[in-house]
């Protein structure tokens, strides 16, 4: 039997033990076992049964005890009593003779430890969960290269080709690894470990259903507490969309957005790339577009971006592979040409004049005006360059400016003409009717001049309307009639952005204007209506009632002068139409 010193030794100790004899009745039991079970007796025959019934695992218990006693060997399981996790011990004891005499029992409390587990557990599912949900490929390796673990994107990856399995092996025993990439990926294991450093790969790859991809693998060694390398982790992402939405951005950063030529921006960047002597001598072009500001002003800026398009075709098409074009503002572009002297330099601008000639742009004439220069030493700045070119660009603008806009003004004529909108022979005999009342009214040459050029020009605002509203046969509707008669407003736009002919704009933005103050677009009346454009309204509109347009009826010319005659004091000025209906009276035919 158990001595008083073994009884106090073992009630004091922080474990539940208890013993029993053969016939396994309870022949000790600790304080620690008291506690747990809330005994008070010291009877050990008669708490059997109250122990067992709060006992989880009686069936288990027993089996595990019947073992012991067979075996002689000490048996482990867990018991779980109340909300106590117990892990138990079941040992066989013996007398100094080795004769089996009982088994005795120790429970310790891993209730702590088993809480602590779970949420171990727990927070490893939770991370599991994480790492299979993301979309990248994820795999750990040992410090021998072996596969210990990967996510759910990496195993089905494999699984496709066949492999059930990594866990274990290393590159060179994965069938679908070649012997090559297997020594590049082994080698890369070893700088990872060796270095503690992360490293980077970036390598295109052809995927199963054989479309060509980028992908991004990192890799970073795994380090305990006391420095040492367990192996590493690897992360590897399809990076496709992310560097192609990088080049793009790349791309737009130094293009401009309307030509798709580089930008100003991308100027400083090529200028450098450019200063070797490779590349020497290169040829500077600066060219500025002529007329740009004219179609912006007159039809929109929708029109000025068009011709500027055109110009950069124009530029594409003389240049080589190797030239970089650039949209140095609204209408200036610049040309750097590596390998180019001189002889080259004016041969393209030659054939940019050339190009600028086959091109039918319906508005305008294209041109632009040039100057170049060569850069000849590195120690050049590219900059003098271009100063020189701006100043010959200039020293052109300024000799063609005359020209380029009697040129713009004669191509907008054309254009009406072509359109049908005016012929030849409406102008003339406007202009003819037009300069017999100035005479009459006792205009000098420079005023009938002034008055033949508002004549002339007075429709040149129809140019921005589309032929679909001008030749339309039917009577317009109020909408393509209140379009109609933004023509004026067009006709002096134009004719402002031509320095030369601003003087008669006004009459051309007046033509419309009733001698009643009911006309548009400014609503004028009386002698608040420039002369020229009181002749202009009265010579016009006669030509229109006798004239077949498709949506009035023709009048004779007794029913015209009726006509005038009634309109007299209300469209038409009074003391022009009495001298314009003496003219027509005094007609021959």
């Amino acid at each position: 039997m158990i001595n008083e010193i073994a009884r106090f030794a073992l009630d004091n100790m922080p474990f539940t033990i208890w013993i029993k004899d053969l016939d396994k009745n309870f022949i000790f039991i600790n304080k620690a076992f008291k506690n747990l079970y809330n005994l008070e007796v010291d009877d050990y025959k008669s708490i059997k049964k109250e122990v067992c019934d709060k006992c989880n695992v009686k069936s288990i218990c027993d089996q595990k005890i019947n073992d012991v006693l067979e075996s002689g060997e000490t048996s482990k399981f867990d018991v779980k009593v109340g909300d106590i996790e117990n892990q138990c011990y079941i040992s066989p004891y013996f007398d100094e003779n080795n004769k089996l005499m009982g088994i005795f029992g120790v429970l310790v409390d891993i209730t702590k430890v088993k809480s602590k587990q779970k949420q171990l557990e727990e927070r490893e599912n939770i991370l599991r969960t994480i790492i299979d949900t993301l979309p990248n490929y994820i795999f750990y390796k040992d410090k021998d290269s072996r596969y210990v673990g990967y996510n759910k994107k990496w195993s089905d990856h494999y699984k496709k080709l066949g492999i059930d399995s990594m866990i274990g092996k290393n590159d060179f025993e994965v069938d679908s690894i070649s012997d090559s990439l297997a020594f590049k990926y082994r080698k890369q294991d070893l700088e990872v470990m060796e270095s503690k450093k992360m490293i980077r790969e970036v390598r295109g790859i052809t995927t199963q259903e054989g479309e060509n991809r980028i992908e991004e693998t990192i890799k970073v060694p795994v380090v305990n507490e006391d420095g040492e390398v367990w192996g590493i982790v690897a992360l590897s992402t399809d990076v496709t969309e992310t560097i192609e939405l990088k080049e793009k951005l790349m791309k737009l950063s130094y293009t401009d957005s309307l030509t798709g030529v580089y930008n100003r921006a991308c100027f400083e960047e090529k200028k450098e790339a450019l200063n070797s002597s490779k590349h020497l001598p290169i040829g500077v072009i600066m060219g500025d577009v002529n007329g740009l500001k004219f179609v912006n002003d007159t039809f929109g800026h929708l029109e000025g971006d068009k011709l500027l398009k055109n110009m950069t075709n124009i530029l594409r098409k003389v240049t080589c592979k190797n030239d970089f074009i650039f949209r140095w503002g609204g209408d200036e572009f610049i040309i750097l040409m590596p390998n180019c002297d001189e002889d080259k330099c004016e041969q393209v601008i030659k054939n940019i004049i050339d190009g600028c000639k086959k091109v039918d742009f319906e508005l305008i004439e294209m041109s632009i005006s040039l100057g170049s220069s060569i850069k000849h030493s590195l120690e050049a700045s590219i900059y003098d360059n271009l100063k020189e070119a701006e100043e010959k660009l200039y020293r052109q603008k300024f000799l063609q400016e005359r020209s380029i806009r009697s040129s713009i003004i004669f191509s907008l004529n054309q254009s009406l003409n072509e359109k049908n909108v005016e012929t030849e022979q409406h102008t003339k005999r406007l202009v003819d009717y037009a300069c017999q009342i100035g005479k009459r009214l006792g205009f000098n040459t420079s005023q009938l001049d002034e008055l033949a050029l508002v004549t002339s020009l007075h429709d040149i605002g129809k140019i921005g309307i589309s032929e679909e509203i001008l030749l339309k046969p039917e009577k317009l509707t109020k909408e393509e009639y209140d379009i109609i008669k933004t023509h004026t407003e067009k006709g002096y736009r134009i004719l402002q952005a031509s320095g030369e002919l601003s003087h008669v704009s006004k009459g051309v933005l007046a033509h419309h204007e009733r001698y009643d103050g009911l006309g548009y677009p400014l609503g004028l009346s009386k002698e608040e209506i420039p002369i020229t454009s009181r002749i202009v309204n009265i010579v016009d509109s006669y030509d229109a009632m006798i004239s077949d347009r498709g949506y009035n009826t023709v009048k004779t010319k007794s029913e015209a002068i009726e006509e005038i005659k009634r309109c007299s004091g209300t469209q038409f000025d009074p003391n022009i139409a009495k001298i314009f209906i003496e003219i027509l009276e005094n007609e021959e035919g």
